[in-house]
């Protein structure tokens, strides 16, 4: 029975960035061919979902808006990252997608806490024990507005730091994926019982 939402980013947290060797930009998959999970993220959510956490999704999509790509090839990604996961037995609850640009000044584009709102309105599980988990500086921010704990997906460098200091929000941990999540729960089952 779950007893905790673990609220996940999806581009870099469950699914690797995409590197376009014409801009040398890192951006989300634009293609359901350039979908490629992160190493060990499906036993990582098979797992904590055995520890009682309930993964959903909450994740920006602007892409489409911005003219990159087709709002359909964003689904059709989506699609993707749900069923490689599915094939591995991580298995998401529910996706929450914004697909707005910052300029739309939507309520549910993170930092802005709708789809967090939204998440936990259908799985009303205690905050005291919800996680937001991102690679994403927003991610964090919107899990502190939210008013639970937050997990960020990368290593401690200076001007994440810096940003996040200056917004006011640090996050509970730091781990390198979804894996260092996962030990940290089990540490916390094996000193608490």
């Amino acid at each position: 029975m779950s007893h905790a939402l673990l609220l996940l980013d999806r581009d870099g947290v469950l699914n690797e960035m995409v590197v376009d060797p014409e801009h040398g930009t890192i951006n989300s998959p634009l293609h359901p061919d350039q979908v490629v999970l992160r190493p060990g993220v499906g036993e990582s959510l098979k797992r904590l979902r055995e520890l009682g956490f309930l993964p959903v999704v909450v994740t920006n999509q602007p892409a489409a808006s911005k003219g990159l790509t087709t709002r359909a090839n964003l689904e059709s990604v989506h699609a993707r990252v749900l069923e490689l996961l599915g094939k591995q037995g991580g298995q998401i609850e529910r996706s929450y997608i914004c697909f707005h640009r910052s300029e739309e000044a939507c309520a549910c584009r993170k930092p802005r806490t709708g789809l967090l709102e939204s998440a936990h309105a259908d799985f009303p599980l205690p905050k005291a024990t919800a996680w937001m988990v991102g690679d994403g500086m927003t991610d964090v921010e919107a899990g502190v507005r939210f008013g639970v704990s937050t997990a960020y997906v990368g290593s401690q460098k200076t001007d994440a730091i810096d940003y996040m200091a200056a917004r006011g929000v640090r996050p509970t941990l730091w781990i390198q994926g979804l894996e260092g999540l996962l030990t940290h729960f089990e540490k916390e089952r094996e000193i608490h019982g």
